[in-house]
């Protein structure tokens, strides 16, 4: 960001951020130098849109240079900010998890749903990362306790802290283990969304993704089923009768991913379609 210049405004420090991103190769930069203005002087979009002209005190565009260099070397805002939004609810988010998708809002809502259906009590997320899924299914699931499970330590301190923040921890139990070893009790729902990118193509990726984003909740193996592979040998002995599994898959995996249910035995798949007609989560019931 230039350097600074006398009587600095909310109006020209975001327009002077936005030139800044968009320089850096940054997408959305002004609703991003928005975003990182408002954060760093505690305003809201609704003051900086009806008050532009208010001035910024030294202080406050000493916070915004800062997360701006973080932003314009291409570190994902949501890590800068300390949070993010997923399923219309606010999350603590780091470097610990990746960031949540609005792809993976179509798993939360296809979960959601047919746990209701089936009243489900005990359920899991494996590989919860920051924990959302596991916090938006024990929120709108009455009466549901949840498994959150990653390998990461650090992913479940950060887990824990969401929990605690929508005041779950009684229903959202974290655990340590490598995807379903440690679990020793039938489940009626468990909802995954393990690294399925494949190895050939993690250089490729926008760099927000590559070089921040841990690598152990990305890296889906030579074909990206890796992980989805190890988990659909688990699922049938670890499902309640009745149960079911719901999956998030890349793009191009579905149909595989199903076949790796079907041959574990699972049955009724169904293949959903995210907000850009992607087939992006498998679902399958365990019935006898």
């Amino acid at each position: 960001m230039p350097g600074p210049y006398p009587s600095p405004t909310v109006g020209a420090a975001i327009a002077d951020l936005a030139r800044h991103l968009s320089e850096a190769g940054v997408e959305r930069a002004r609703v991003e130098a928005e975003a990182i203005v408002g954060a760093a002087a505690g305003l809201t979009r609704e003051h900086m849109a009806l008050h532009p002209e208010s001035p910024l005190a030294a202080d406050q565009m000493t916070r915004i240079k800062s997360l701006a260099a973080r932003r314009a070397a291409r570190e994902p805002l949501p890590y800068v900010l300390g949070e993010t939004e997923f399923y219309s609810l606010p999350f603590h988010i780091s470097p610990a998890a990746i960031v949540p998708r609005p792809e993976t809002e179509i798993l939360a809502e296809a979960a959601i749903e047919r746990a209701r259906r089936l009243h489900a009590k005990a359920a899991a997320d494996v590989g919860t990362g920051c924990g959302c899924l596991a916090v938006a299914l024990a929120r709108e699931v009455r009466d549901l306790r949840i498994l959150a499970i990653d390998i990461s330590r650090d992913a479940l301190l950060l887990a824990r802290e969401n929990a605690r923040l929508h005041h779950l921890e009684d229903r959202v139990l974290l655990l340590r283990c490598d995807l379903l070893s440690a679990v020793g009790r039938p489940l009626d729902c468990i909802v995954a969304n393990l690294p399925y990118i494949p190895a050939p193509e993690f250089e490729r990726l926008q760099p927000e993704v590559r070089d921040f984003e841990p690598r152990l909740a990305l890296n889906g193996g030579i074909d990206g089923l890796g992980m989805i592979h190890r988990l659909s040998v688990q699922l049938p002995t670890h499902l309640s009768v009745g149960g079911f599994a719901a999956l998030e898959v890349g793009a191009g995996q579905a149909r595989a991913a199903a076949n790796l249910l079907e041959r574990a035995g699972l049955r009724d798949l169904e293949v959903l379609l995210d907000y850009s007609g992607v087939e992006r989560v498998v679902v399958a019931w365990r019935r006898r």
